[in-house]
């Protein structure tokens, strides 16, 4: 039925991204997409074809899309946004994030990466509807996710694999967890996207951000079957991913590590 599938909207200045993007998910029979060329174009179409998410570029003429951004929400906050860009920098991806962005995609990006973002989104399109909940999902504290880094931890084992896990503190302040996302083996991280993702009893949902960038080689299955796990043993069995990191002096540098 048409009313259960999840409508997609997205917007870029180049037909050749737009007709890309739309044939890759055009493949799932449980979307719905339609596709704008400028941002003034994609504003006109949240009104008239009201979707679920959004897949915007950042760099855009006459309004960028971290402007655009800012306009979807105050039309309907509920909209899941998602930015693509090609100037992927820590400070962009912060900032899009703080303004209510649920995640961003950098190019390059592959099939796997987008098919993986849109998913997760999707996902809570479909909470969103059969829950009775009102208030929107996408609320995350926003002063406690003040930098790359910031309520995780990384740890370097003999393998020379990265541990990364988050801090009691962090998941204390949570409260009881419903559900938590974390990437697949196989999955390529950048340093300040969303590796740990939290979704609440109350269906609020808070996101941390990997500290460092590289191809996740094991992920806790434990923490994905009992969530609760990360809370009661966050340094121990309670692990998040292990990664081969492919930047580390760089990246630790710009955590100020180094």
């Amino acid at each position: 039925m048409e009313n259960s599938k999840i409508k997609i909207l997205v917007i870029d200045d180049e037909q050749i991204v737009l007709d890309s993007i739309k044939r890759l998910l055009k493949k799932d029979e449980n979307y719905i997409i339609e596709t704008a060329l400028s941002a003034m174009e994609g504003l006109a179409k949240v009104d008239e074809f009201k979707p679920n998410v959004i897949l915007t570029d950042l760099m855009m003429p006459e309004i960028d899309g971290l402007e655009l951004l800012k306009k979807v929400k105050e039309k309907d906050e509920k909209i899941f946004v998602i930015m693509i860009t090609g100037y992927a920098t820590i400070n962009t991806a912060l900032q899009a994030m703080q303004l209510g962005a649920f995640d961003y995609i950098a190019k390059p990006f592959t099939r796997e990466e987008l098919r993986r973002v849109i998913e997760r989104a999707a996902s809570l399109v479909e909470v969103q509807k059969t829950s009775q909940i009102k208030s929107p999902l996408q609320n995350e504290i926003i002063g406690n996710i003040q930098g790359i880094g910031q309520y995780s931890w990384l740890m370097m084992n003999d393998e020379g694999l990265v541990v990364l896990g988050v801090e009691r503190a962090f998941l204390y302040s949570v409260g009881k967890i419903q559900t938590v996302y974390l990437p697949s083996a196989g999955d390529e991280i950048r340093q300040g996207s969303v590796f740990f993702q939290i979704f609440s009893s109350d269906l609020r949902t808070q996101s941390i951000y990997s500290p460092l960038s590289g191809t996740v080689v094991e992920v806790n299955e434990k923490v994905l079957a009992n969530p609760e796990l990360a809370a009661l043993d966050p340094y121990g069995e309670g692990w998040l991913i292990k990664i081969k990191p492919s930047n580390f002096e760089d990246d630790m540098k710009t955590l100020g590590l180094l």
